[in-house]
């Protein structure tokens, strides 16, 4: 009988002992890397957390380094326009004045000594308001102002057209995070919630800091938070300051102050606070008018043939786009009674001519007070060039010129009056006959300049159609130029 040698092998008892072995170590090795993969998922979501707070602050110091000042009071953000506003259910946290910008690249390109500059008519507001994010009631950031291309020109400067977007979601609604510490000198620390923020007494320069909450995914509801601060100043010089500080010069006396230092049209800075414009509303500022092509050839003016007739273009804007979106800006600057000492009020009147015309106050000039301000911009932008005729202007400057209430006319015209004689039947400073141009500035030189009221100061500004001078138009015409010579008036070409 054959014996067979016992062979190596395992028993059930430590077949099932292995095997519970490895199932333990295969769980353990299970935990472990889920405890890896959610401890990554945390790093994933803190490092996007960090990323959006830090993008949200540098977006900030961005449009404050092109900032003139920092709004710390809710009450100033109206201070130069009664329209400057913010939505109700947000809460204020800080603004930022913004100088005139180049809306589009060829606004660099220099005309005479000027850039092309459009003033961006109200404060940017930083404010926060309740919401959700990711089903949690929550704050976020919100930025109530111009928009802007992905050239990172400002593409919307009126105040009708700010918008409200957000910047960050998930703002704390606590307040009890590590605050940053205010330079000495600085104003104290303002703290709104997950917000807290420091400005220097210029109010030039802030250090902000933002606490952001977020809650994992419903697997695991660890809470993460982000904690981050900047800070940094403007780099435009403040105007503001410079006015402040010279508010009882006699400089000021005589001109008036605006927003950013000398009140100014298009080149035309005033020189009295009784301001009246005379704006051309003709069908000859129209964009449907089309007006001969031509340029300036050593002085002299010569025809282009191709294309003959051309409808002018200033800045992207027609004509009277052009004129009125200016002098809206203009107006916007103008310091409302309020901020005025009694003797600097600005008084103003609007004439639009288009053969007839239509006076913004019936009453003659009238003081320039916030709700007066608001008259005369919807004033302007309900005016439309209308009729076929071209600006007569000779029966309001007469009167003008008597008026003891303007002492500065500012005329803004495309085109040429239709005559430029009077009639038997009008009356011009006393007299019927004669050239208008020849009337005003006799009138104006030897009669009002004696008086109390003294010489009126009559400016122009020829759009397109350079009227200041006789060789530089089609019509050998000078109408403007001629009105423009007294002392301290001025006649300039725009086109």
């Amino acid at each position: 009988m054959k014996k067979y040698k016992d062979k190596n092998g395992f028993s059930i008892v430590e077949l099932i002992v292995a095997g519970a072995i490895s199932i333990t170590a295969i769980g353990v090795g299970i935990s472990l890397l889920q405890v890896a993969l959610r401890g990554n998922k945390i790093n994933e979501t803190q490092m996007g957390l960090n990323g959006r707070v830090n993008d949200t602050l540098d977006f900030i110091l961005d449009e404050i380094k092109a900032s003139k000042r920092i709004i710390d009071k809710e009450e100033d953000i109206n201070k130069y326009n009664p329209n400057c506003t913010y939505p109700n259910e947000s809460i204020f946290l800080f603004g930022i004045t913004i100088p005139d910008q180049a809306l589009v690249k060829s606004d660099y390109i220099p005309r005479g000594d000027k850039f092309n500059l459009n003033q961006i008519e109200c404060p940017i507001i930083y404010s926060l308001k309740e919401s959700r994010y990711k089903n949690i009631p929550t704050l976020s950031l919100m930025r109530f102002g111009p928009t802007f291309n992905e050239f990172g020109y400002y593409i919307s400067p009126s105040y009708v057209e700010f918008k409200e977007s957000k910047l960050l979601d998930g703002i704390s609604s606590e307040t009890s995070y590590k605050k940053i510490i205010c330079p000495i000198g600085w104003k104290d620390i303002n703290t709104i919630k997950g917000i807290s923020f420091c400005i220097d007494e210029f109010q030039k320069a802030i250090e902000i800091q933002i606490e952001v909450k977020e809650k994992q995914n419903n697997n695991y509801d660890k809470e993460i938070n982000s904690l981050a601060s900047i800070g940094g100043f403007s780099s435009i010089e403040d105007e503001n300051q410079i006015i402040q500080s010279n508010l009882n010069s006699e400089y000021l006396i005589d001109y008036p102050s605006c927003i950013g230092g000398r009140c100014c049209l298009i080149g035309i800075c005033l020189k009295s606070n009784q301001i009246t414009y005379l704006l051309d509303n003709s069908y000859y500022m129209n964009e449907n008018y089309l007006h001969l092509n031509g340029e300036i050839i050593e002085g002299n003016w010569e025809a282009i043939k191709n294309p003959e007739f051309i409808s002018p273009v200033i800045n992207g804007k027609n004509l009277f786009e052009f004129t009125v979106n200016n002098l809206k800006q203009h107006i916007n600057k103008l310091p409302s009674s309020n901020l005025s000492l009694d003797k600097n009020k600005i008084f103003i009147q609007i004439i639009a001519n288009d053969s007839q015309s239509n006076y913004l106050f019936e009453n003659g000039p009238s003081e320039l007070t916030s709700e007066n301000k608001i008259k005369a911009l919807e004033y302007l932008n309900k005016l439309e060039p209308t009729l076929n005729a071209a600006i007569d202007p000779w029966e309001d400057i007469c009167r003008i010129l008597e008026s003891e209430f303007v002492g500065q006319l500012v005329i803004l015209s495309s085109w040429k009056p239709d005559k430029n004689n009077a009639s038997i039947n009008n009356q011009c400073a006393g007299k019927t006959k004669g050239k208008f141009s020849e009337i005003i500035q006799e009138y104006n030189q030897f009669t009002r300049s004696e008086s109390a009221t003294g010489a009126l100061v009559i400016d122009s500004i020829s759009i397109y159609n350079n009227f200041c001078e006789k060789t530089k138009n089609a019509f050998n015409n000078n109408w403007l130029g001629k009105i423009s010579k007294g002392p301290g008036s001025f006649c300039i070409h725009i086109k």
